[in-house]
């Protein structure tokens, strides 16, 4: 796989180069690119992961090919708000600082408090096409605690200013001065990319490659029996949806039932299927009513999320998830609503979801849960526990 690593940094780009080299990836950086136009970016996100997101998007808009971008953010303990550099690491009173000026600045800073101790939060944004876009900013990504000092190492390494000013809180060597083989690895690579980056494209690699198997595409006339039988098959029938109003959904509003088909069979694997509305509140007449459905609602109430038994656990659930929130994003829609049983909610709040408590719903008897997710907020795999 080749990628673009939406950096002009040569330094973090060949950190970046050996901690994937293992994993059969090609980077090339910004500078590789030779005469081309580069977008203005404005890094205005309040996270890391903001950042990421908006470097990597106009990455792939103007160069149309697969990218990731990373950005990061310093967090020191116990140092008033106004000190808390978090995503402006390099920007103080609004000036973007040079190399010499970061070294100069943070160890005014370190001095002003007798030594600081922090963090670096990472975070990373990957785009391959339209739809496999993947974001992560985990535990795994957050560097080890170190401390900052204020007497610059005479060492420097260009475009890694704050390695002259960190070191090591178990030993109290500036990292420069540990050597790789007390640590079985380059000890300043545990600042500049953590263990979770590469652990990020593995699974990601896995599950690119497992989806190749499915097409993505809203459901087609002809198939209107197939997803009618899968909502039966998956739901008992005090919870399924009737016949008549899976049709209708089929019929009269197609572009917002997505299927999942397996290429090698031709069979529908999963359906996720809702209606356009701009009502904010979850109630049980969208199950039934087709004329509640609105087109240019900005919001979609979803009605169904299935996938048949030989195909779970592949993680088609949340590509299908994933992939209803591009599309109607890109329609210009502003939240999904839906409603689920109590042992479900873990699963949506992985994809993204809030729990905003028990649901005035009564659907076939039972006690749901309204959830809502906006299309603003930041997708992400977590990397640590299977996908549903």
């Amino acid at each position: 796989m080749k990628l673009l690593y939406g950096t002009g940094n040569p330094a973090k780009l060949d950190v970046m180069r050996r901690r994937l080299a293992d994993l059969g990836i090609e980077l090339i950086g910004l500078k590789d690119l030779g005469e081309v136009r580069l977008p203005e970016i404005i890094e205005d996100g309040k996270t890391p992961l903001e950042n990421a997101r908006k470097k990597a998007e106009a990455y792939f808009e103007a160069l149309h090919m697969p990218v990731f971008s990373c950005d990061s953010g310093l967090y020191f303990d116990d140092v008033a708000e106004e000190d808390q550099p978090g995503v402006h690491v390099r920007t103080v009173n609004g000036k973007y600082l040079s190399d010499e000026e970061m070294t100069a600045h943070y160890a005014n800073l370190a001095k002003k408090y007798g030594g600081l101790t922090g963090h670096y939060q990472n975070a990373i944004s990957l785009i391959l096409d339209e739809t496999h876009r993947y974001d992560a900013m985990e535990p795994s990504m957050k560097s080890a605690s170190f401390g900052l000092v204020g007497t610059p190492h005479p060492k420097s390494k260009k475009g890694f200013p704050l390695d002259r000013l960190s070191i090591d809180l178990q030993t109290g060597k500036y990292y420069y001065d540990r050597k790789e083989k007390e640590t079985g690895f380059d000890p300043l690579d545990q600042l500049a990319v953590e263990s979770g980056f590469p652990q990020f494209f593995e699974r990601v690699t896995k599950e690119y490659n497992r989806m190749e198997r499915y097409e993505f595409r809203t459901i087609r006339q002809e198939e209107m029996e197939q997803g009618v039988a899968i909502e039966l098959a998956c739901f008992p029938p005090n919870e399924a949806c009737s016949e008549k109003s899976m049709r209708e959904r089929v019929q009269y509003a197609p572009e917002l039932f997505l299927a999942v088909v397996d290429k090698e069979t031709g069979k529908i694997a999963g359906t996720l299927n809702g209606l356009a509305t701009n009502e904010t509140k979850f109630r049980d007449a969208f199950f039934d009513e087709i004329s509640l459905y609105d087109p240019e609602g900005e919001n979609v109430m979803l009605l169904g999320l299935s996938v048949l038994p030989e195909y779970r656990g592949r993680g088609i659930a949340r590509a299908l998830m994933d992939e209803y929130c591009r599309r109607e994003r890109k329609n210009g829609r502003k939240r999904l609503i839906l409603t689920c049983l109590q042992d479900k909610v873990e699963m949506y709040q992985k994809m993204n979801f809030h729990d905003d408590g028990i649901s005035a719903s009564t659907w076939g008897g039972e006690a749901w849960h309204d959830m809502t997710r906006d299309y603003i907020k930041i997708l992400y795999i977590p990397l640590d526990k299977p996908l549903p």
